[in-house]
């Protein structure tokens, strides 16, 4: 058994701690407001100068900065990226960081992707990518704009999560990256949904305003956005005032429909050839096959997914079908024609603020946001330009005076104990700077001949001549609105494309009977006497038919799908239920109170089916009259609902309309 070995008494003083209470409430309140903002301004939403959430802009930053990962270089391993970013920027997880990555590169969810992804990054079909460690990527040179200023000091530097590092406030973006890709999150109280847009369309908007000094109203910038450009196709349904309101308010819904073609040599097919955005296509295909196989959309016997890279689903129609109802069905009852609900919530640069500041913006807000940064980003770029050329002239000047006075340089350094020696006596000599002194006993001899002499010579030469032209250009505003308008068109002829979101406008509803939906097939039904009701294709005779214990078979028709029935309680009430509602199975059925909603007691005493064109409009009509409810009692209509006294009903022959 082991001992126990007493500790000695190191004989320390007991520290005296400092006690403060504090409120419940205000350490609650203080606590999750803290946490509130680091979700808001850290985590959920995107800047509206970049287009970015943080996650995303330090994806990129990482495989630019650390991983040195260029379009035009090799492939890197995804977990190498993830790990990368976690260690230095991102310490919220390894999965959320690598589904960040994933969306970077998926076509299907970013109009212009900003990683070329290689291996399985999942699929429009829902299908997850593939684990970290068997994927690889690499920036796209769209992405290579948004980080190329940043060796320029063009925008503002922060620490990073500990202090061991630097990361960028926000990314230099010479691409309106908003707008083009849009973005959703869920912050704490508040939420972000922007819907991508076509990049050529968005450069001529802002080109627009510039062309008309920042002050261009809705309607004439939505003359070039006309709405949003969905990597997915499909057509836009809205109104252009519900399209201008939209973009006027910051928020509204976006009515999103796939779309489809007939081909003349096959009339009996419907190849639908997008789908909405965000909608999975194997989910889409199976809900289509599952309202087939109940019989719902009574036009289509088939679904086929032939897709390749391009959407290609197959329905196939039965002869003579309407094509438009199946369609009708299809655009009410799956996400073939969906909502898109819109957001335009960013953070917003505040002047003094250490973050930026969540806001919902109009869509003329967000295009001058963006000028505005491009502007701030162009002017600091020329002015650390600038720097860099006046401190090379100044090399350059001193390398001009030495060569004036080649010879006696050269004793100089020669009788010079050393470069400490001799630095100080060139200075005096010359009248150099000690950065002038030390560049010249740098230099190779070889630079010391003619042509070397010339090339720095013309060297300084444009570089004066270069200097004077970025002094121009940070003395004139207009001038750098300019070089800010060459920058936009150059980079709508690099990435521009056409748009793949048509826009229609809203389309006439398409009206159709709900009979137009039912199969009309031939079936038995049968009612119970304690009203249990449903439906059997075939039957051998009445005392097979299943029922309930203590229950028997009231009521038996013959009667199509289409046809009505007809209720009566002993209440005085009729009911009417459509043949198609009533459950197809050889079991007990269902109890009729899930049609109808019966008083207490109130229980069915007679059936008869019809024609529904002889019913009232009403599902439930009012109380029968007395005579009717006593003729039946006398006998003047038979319990059965028919002629013979057998049970089994002939087809049925629509009646006169009776008073109920």
């Amino acid at each position: 058994m082991a001992r126990r070995i007493k500790r000695p008494d190191d004989g320390a003083k007991p520290v005296k701690m400092h006690v403060e209470d504090v409120s419940l409430a205000e350490a609650t309140r203080a606590r999750y407001l803290n946490y509130a903002l680091s979700v808001i301004t850290a985590r959920a939403l995107p800047d509206v100068r970049d287009g970015l959430k943080p996650v995303q802009r330090r994806i990129l930053y990482a495989m630019w900065h650390d991983l040195h990962v260029t379009a035009d270089g090799r492939f890197i391993k995804s977990a190498a990226v993830v790990g990368e970013v976690m260690k230095s920027y991102h310490p919220h997880g390894d999965q959320s960081i690598y589904d960040a990555l994933v969306r970077l590169a998926q076509p299907f969810s970013l109009r212009y992707p900003l990683i070329d992804g290689y291996g399985n990054f999942g699929s429009i079909d829902g299908d997850p990518p593939a684990a970290m460690r068997y994927t690889e990527c690499r920036l796209r040179p769209m992405a290579q704009d948004l980080l190329a200023e940043l060796r320029e000091q063009t925008v503002d530097f922060r620490p990073n999560y500990a202090a061991t590092a630097e990361e960028p406030v926000v990314l230099p973006a010479r691409v309106p990256n908003l707008l083009i890709n849009g973005t959703s999150g869920i912050a704490v109280g508040m939420a972000t949904s922007i819907p991508p847009h076509n990049l050529g369309e968005v450069c001529k908007a802002l080109l627009a305003l510039l062309d008309h000094d920042r002050d261009l109203p809705i309607e004439k910038i939505l003359r070039h956005i006309p709405g949003p450009d969905f990597p997915t196709g499909g057509v836009i349904l809205n109104s252009a005032d519900e399209i201008r309101k939209i973009y006027e308010t910051g928020q509204g819904t976006i009515k999103l429909r796939g779309t489809y073609e007939r081909d003349p040599k096959k009339p009996n097919t419907i190849l639908i050839t997008s789908i909405p955005y965000g909608i999975e296509k194997d989910a889409l295909v199976q809900r289509i096959g599952e309202l087939i196989g109940k019989g719902q959309v009574p036009q289509l016997v088939n679904v086929k997914d032939l897709s390749t890279d391009d959407i290609r689903i197959a329905l196939e129609l039965r002869a003579g079908a309407n094509a438009e109802a199946a369609l009708a069905y299809l655009f009410k009852n799956t996400p073939l024609q969906t909502n898109f609900g819109v957001n335009l919530t960013c953070l917003l640069p505040a002047v003094g603020a250490e973050v930026a500041v969540p806001d919902r913006i109009d869509l003329k807000t967000m295009l001058l946001h963006f000028l505005d940064f491009r502007m701030e980003v162009v002017t600091r770029r020329l002015r650390h330009e600038l720097a860099n050329l006046q401190r090379r002239i100044h090399i350059l000047e001193g390398f001009a005076i030495v060569f004036n006075n080649l010879d006696e340089a050269i004793r100089i350094i020669r009788a010079s104990d050393g470069k400490a020696d001799a630095a100080p006596k060139l200075m005096k000599r010359f009248g150099l700077t000690e950065e002038q002194a030390d560049a010249i006993l740098e230099t190779k001899l070889y630079r010391l001949g003619k042509l070397e002499i010339a090339d720095i010579l013309r060297e300084l030469e444009e570089k004066r001549k270069r200097a004077a032209e970025i002094l121009g250009l940070l003395d004139d505003e207009p001038a750098r609105w300019k070089l800010i308008r060459s920058e936009i068109k150059e980079i709508a002829r690099t990435y521009g494309d056409a748009r793949r979101t048509r826009i229609e406008g809203p389309s006439a509803p398409v009206e159709f009977r709900e009979e137009d939906y039912i199969v009309d097939e031939d079936a038995w039904v049968i009612i119970s006497r304690d009203g249990w009701i449903k439906r059997q294709k075939s039957f051998t005779d009445v005392p097979s038919i299943r029922v309930r214990d203590d229950d028997r078979v009231g009521w038996i028709y013959r009667a199509r799908a289409r046809q009505t029935l007809t209720f009566f309680t002993d209440r005085g009430i009729a009911y009417t239920l459509r043949v198609n509602d009533i459950p197809m199975t050889t079991g007990h059925g269902e109890p009729i109170q899930r049609h109808f909603a019966l008083e207490d007691r109130e229980h069915v005493i007679g059936v008869i089916c019809h024609d529904p064109r002889c019913l009232p409009a009403a599902s439930a009509a009012p109380p029968a009259s007395p005579g009717l409810v006593q003729a039946y009692l006398n006998g003047d209509l038979a319990p059965n609902g028919h002629e013979n006294g057998n049970g089994i009903a002939p087809p049925a022959v629509p009646p006169p309309p009776y008073g109920v």
